[in-house]
């Protein structure tokens, strides 16, 4: 709803209402901010980069210097949103915060080193007053009056740590459907 509704990709919506793309596939990863009662308040899509993903397929040129990124251990970040209608202004942040958390943590944990993204150029700043190792793969461009980079981010403990402390969030913020709690984490 929040892709359609509010960002323009209508052309996207399906007859039953659901907004998909070629890389809405099974190897896609989808990381979800829910309520206790299971109603979505914000989304991360993962792409894995050893096959097509968003910038080796629509968007290289964003990558213009460092060069498209692609491995078994490097993630794309793409169609990340937190349904600001839903959401008074508090609840916004703290969501955004509990999203940028939980995506360092799933990474770690599942043994992802980076993932890339398109990034306004003043969060690039963000992540390195943080501490977050972040490099620019491109030159900056300005898409919807906003001025933006392709990067890739380093997803270490001292990320996370650092992420944690900067947000001033400790506890876990990811739990994972499906397996028993013993069960490391294991991608297909």
């Amino acid at each position: 709803r929040v892709f359609v509704e509010t960002r323009g990709y209508e052309s996207l919506r399906r007859p039953d209402g659901l907004q998909k793309d070629r890389f809405d596939t099974d190897d896609a990863i989808y990381l979800l901010l829910t309520e206790e009662d299971g109603t979505v308040r914000g989304t991360q899509r993962l792409l894995p980069t050893a096959g097509p993903h968003v910038f080796s397929e629509v968007m290289p040129d964003l990558c213009s210097v460092k060069g498209v990124q692609r491995g078994e251990r490097i993630l794309e970040l793409t169609r990340a949103c937190v349904d600001e209608v839903a959401l008074d202004r508090p609840a916004l942040e703290r969501a955004h915060q509990q999203m940028v958390v939980g995506l360092f943590e799933f990474c770690l944990r599942a043994g992802f080193e980076k993932f890339t993204l398109l990034l306004p150029t003043e969060m690039l700043f963000h992540h390195l007053v943080i501490g977050v190792g972040i490099k620019p793969l491109g030159l900056p461009v300005e898409r919807n009056d906003i001025v933006q980079v392709a990067a890739a981010v380093t997803t270490d403990r001292h990320a996370l740590d650092a992420m944690r402390l900067a947000l001033d969030l400790y506890e876990p913020q990811v739990h994972y459907v499906g397996g028993p709690l013993t069960d490391s984490l294991v991608l297909a």
